[in-house]
């Protein structure tokens, strides 16, 4: 995977849910920037097919009928996911103090 900003961007177009056992840092901070919705599972199992479903605490795998827990991102990381990437979050806590929000 690269660390470029375009490759977290193509994904965005998508609005995917990435799901990895880990990310780089580079590409797990634009990813955040861009809004990019991440979920780590570090001991996820899945094949090629398989149905999946990510829920708030964890990864399930309906095929295999396994489950793995997730990793949360931080709640200041969460929160800009959350608000659409860095530049709404950031629009957004300056109307917030502007007392406009």
């Amino acid at each position: 995977g690269s660390s470029r900003e375009q490759a977290c961007s193509c994904l965005k177009g998508y609005e995917l849910t990435i799901v990895a056992k880990g990310f780089a840092r580079i590409f797990l901070q634009n990813s955040i920037n861009l809004g990019l919705n991440l979920v780590t599972a570090p001991e996820i199992e899945a094949s090629e097919g398989d149905a999946l479903e990510v829920t708030t605490d964890k990864f399930l795998n309906t095929t295999t009928g396994q489950s793995f827990a997730l990793v949360p991102l931080p709640k200041a990381r969460q929160a800009i996911i959350d608000a659409g990437g860095l530049i709404a979050y950031t629009r957004q806590r300056v109307m917030e103090a502007a007392g406009k929000a």
